[in-house]
């Protein structure tokens, strides 16, 4: 009797004909929709990401030796503030010297270099070098002011020189590359760039029934925590010591890759994917301002 009754009531209940037909054709669509299978691309990007970075931050083969600082003419010298190893202008805040000019009076001071037997304690380490000679030997030195004079401490022997006259320093900053000032330009044209694009994009992120409001920036909180850790980890990136170019490249294309992949599985928006591209290509941008230039 019971059953009756709730079968009766389920017969009398109205069902709107556009609203069963767009039902009908959600469904219709669901089962038409070839399903997207992102764990093989996913794992093919993250193996080239691993694979960039591997081959980015793999130091070169180098014979370290400082025996005989006369036998061979300087081919190539890379140097950093502060203490560290420079080994690639790809290396954050480390500068080649370019100019033979420059070359040649860095290996005249090397000649006159007087080895001492005078130990400063806690040095204050100005410079790192990378002194590279035309047989592919390599010699580290830390520069660090006396009270008189420039020391100088040999990484391979532990060895202390000294100088009287100008240091590797000084030399550098009176050849200082003139390409420095054009590579800021091009930074901020292409940072000014980013900008424009990205103001442009939120015009066509505007809401389809409402053109005064925006659609949300994402279509999960899964995206926002990604962002998030995004914005901490290249905070950290800035103060991390031998950061290599393509490590950040690497980072920046693996957490764009994540959101895209979460919004092909829950918004399907495409201004959304080319928003998480052009915010990975400014911070791109930005970091290397801060860290190369």
């Amino acid at each position: 009797m019971f059953d009756d009754e709730k079968l009766s009531q389920l017969k009398k209940i109205q069902v709107d004909p556009e609203k069963k037909e767009e039902d009908f054709n959600k469904i219709q669509q669901r089962l038409n929709s070839k399903p997207f299978h992102w764990q093989i691309p996913a794992v093919i990007i993250a193996i080239a990401c691993i694979t960039l970075f591997l081959v980015g931050t793999f130091p070169p083969k180098q014979q370290i030796t400082s025996d005989n600082m006369d036998s061979n003419s300087l081919q190539a010298v890379y140097y950093m503030q502060w203490e560290g190893d420079p080994e690639s202008t790809l290396q954050a805040g480390v500068k080649k010297v370019k100019d033979e000019e420059t070359l040649m009076e860095m290996e005249s001071l090397l000649k006159q270099l007087v080895q001492t037997d005078i130990q400063v304690q806690d040095p204050h380490i100005y410079q790192s070098y990378r002194l590279q000679f035309e047989d592919n030997r390599t010699m580290r030195l830390q520069e660090y002011h006396g009270s008189e004079v420039m020391y100088y401490r040999d990484i391979g022997t532990g060895q202390i020189y000294l100088s009287n006259e100008n240091s590797l320093q000084e030399i550098i900053n009176l050849h200082e590359p003139a390409d420095r000032n054009l590579s800021l330009i091009i930074g901020i044209v292409l940072i000014t760039l980013l900008l424009f694009a990205t103001n442009e994009l939120r015009k066509k992120m505007r809401d389809p029934d409402d053109p005064k409001r925006y659609i949300p920036m994402h279509s999960t909180y899964w995206q926002s925590t990604v962002e998030i850790l995004s914005v901490l980890i290249l905070l950290l990136f800035i103060f991390a010591s031998h950061l290599h170019l393509f490590q950040l490249i690497a980072f920046l294309v693996l957490s764009a890759l994540i959101n895209i992949l979460l919004e092909v599985k829950h918004g399907k928006n495409k201004w959304r994917i080319v928003q998480f591209l052009l915010w990975k290509l400014y911070a791109g941008a930005y970091m290397y301002l801060i860290l190369w230039l």
